[in-house]
This record gives C-alpha cells, sequence and structure tokens, in this order.
C-alpha cells in the first residue's frame, strides 16, 4: 500500500470515528444519580455521599466552589485558544504559505481528535466536579448529568492541542522567523490560563487539567509529525520575495549612453 493511500485511509478511519462519537454521545445523556425525588433532593443526596477525605492529598490542595463568572471566563480563553492557528496567517511570515488548505485539514484533525478523546475518558470514568464538595452547586449542572464528568478537563485538552499544534505547524514552516517564540508563547499562555480557570471556577481538580494538558500537547505534536510523513511544507520563493521588498538601483554605461535607473518595490 503506497504512503498516498495510507494516508487516505488514516483520514477516512479519523473521520469515520468522529461522526460514530458525535451519534453516540445523545445516547449517553444519564449520569449516575438517584432516579427518585425532585433535582434538589438529588443533588442533596449525592453531595451528602461526598466527602473532601475521599480526594487524594495532592487534589485537596486545592478545591473551589462553582464560580460562574470564572467557568464563563474559562469558557472564553478556550475560545481563543482554538483561534490560536489564525496566528499562522496573521504574521507578516504568513504570506508565504501555500498550504493553507493542507493546514486547515490537519486542524480539524488534531481538534477532532482531542474532543473524540475527551468524550471517550469522560464516558467511562466518572468523577464528581470540585464544586460538588461545596455549597451552592450549580443545579443546571447536576441535571444535566455534568457535575461527573470531572475527569478529564477537555477545555485544557483542546487548548493545549491548539497551542501545541499552532507551535508545531509554525516552526516547520517558519524555523528562522523572528516571531516565533511570540507565537508559541502566546499560544501556551492562553492555554495556560485555560486550565488555572477550570480550576479555579470550581470545575476540575488539579490533576484534571494536568492529564488534560498532557493529553492535549500529544495530540497537537503526533497528527503533525503523522502528516508530515507525507506532505512536505510548501512555502513560496522567500529570496524573491525579499528582493520585492527592496529597493534595487542600476547603472548602465555605454560608449556613446550614459543612463541611471532608480526602482522601488515594497
Amino acid at each position: 500500500m503506497s504512503r498516498l493511500q495510507t494516508s487516505y485511509h488514516f483520514k477516512l478511519f479519523f473521520i469515520f470515528s468522529f461522526f460514530v462519537l458525535i451519534s453516540s454521545k445523545s445516547l449517553y445523556a444519564e449520569k449516575v444519580c438517584p432516579e427518585n425525588g425532585s433535582p434538589e433532593y438529588q443533588l442533596e443526596l449525592v453531595q451528602g455521599n461526598l466527602s473532601r477525605k475521599d480526594v487524594n492529598s495532592f487534589d485537596r490542595l486545592i478545591m473551589n466552589p462553582y464560580s460562574k463568572p470564572l467557568d464563563y471566563a474559562g469558557t472564553g480563553f478556550v475560545a481563543l485558544s482554538v483561534l490560536t492557528p489564525v496566528l499562522l496567517f496573521a504574521l507578516p511570515d504568513a504570506f508565504c504559505i501555500n498550504d493553507v488548505w493542507k493546514i486547515g485539514f490537519e486542524y480539524v484533525q488534531t481538534m477532532g481528535l482531542a474532543y473524540l478523546t475527551k468524550e471517550l475518558v469522560k464516558m467511562n470514568v466518572d468523577r464528581a466536579r470540585p464544586y460538588m464538595y461545596f455549597d451552592g452547586s450549580p443545579l443546571e449542572k447536576f441535571n444535566d448529568g455534568d457535575w461527573n464528568d470531572s475527569f478529564f478537563s477537555g477545555h485544557t485538552t483542546l487548548s493545549f492541542s491548539a497551542a501545541t499544534f499552532t507551535s508545531i505547524v509554525y516552526s516547520r514552516y517558519f524555523p528562522e522567523s523572528r516571531y516565533k517564540p511570540l507565537v508559541i508563547g502566546l499560544s501556551y499562555s492562553l492555554a495556560a490560563v485555560t486550565a488555572v480557570l477550570r480550576v479555579s471556577s470550581g470545575n476540575h481538580f488539579m490533576t484534571d487539567v494536568l492529564f488534560g494538558a498532557v493529553a492535549g500537547c500529544g495530540i497537537g505534536l503526533v497528527v503533525p509529525l503523522l502528516n508530515s510523513l507525507w506532505f512536505k511544507p510548501s512555502v513560496k520563493n522567500r529570496n524573491f520575495l525579499d528582493h520585492e521588498q527592496k529597493a534595487s538601483v542600476s547603472v548602465s554605461l555605454l560608449p556613446q549612453k550614459c543612463s541611471l535607473s532608480l526602482s522601488l518595490s515594497l
């Protein structure tokens, strides 16, 4: 089987798996919770069975009650993190990239695999969120079963997947760019803030975001590397582009004619 065929089958399998997950998610709406009584009674009953003593000593160091503003802020930062690949096309180096569609498809693979991974883990691992150990837990999150989806942090997984993808791809196309530290630093800063907000808002334990960060970095690294086995970066001629941006002066001296020409290209 040729490399092109292998790449095609890999991508086809990935797309199929992604849509299977989306379809099956609707069948997995219920979480472990009492079946009888009002939602308020069910919440009180579940919280009565939870004890901080059952939480490992590391995670017990930082546990927070639910905070809606910080929850919304975390969602905002994960949205910014997911948009970090825009830096690949927003900086001055971007006009040199020919592989816009290829990079876009690689990013779809990366985000799809990150989403697939975190959903599969959440489907099979039940862990109460930190806010369930405090009074004032949000009833709406309890009703939809989100209270038992603590491990691991999906926001953090998506953020670090995007940050690693952006850093790897930018470094692949522009290894000598002066903007590379800016791209890498900004990408990971957004991901780190997302992780901090997920803990501060009471949605996750520290181990949730640590595992999410490791998973996200792994996915953001592996997908571009696998794609690079079949597709090499295609970059326009930088020397030609640099030449176009420079002023040029030429002098021609002939026996019967003397000419001076000045051209400026921006």
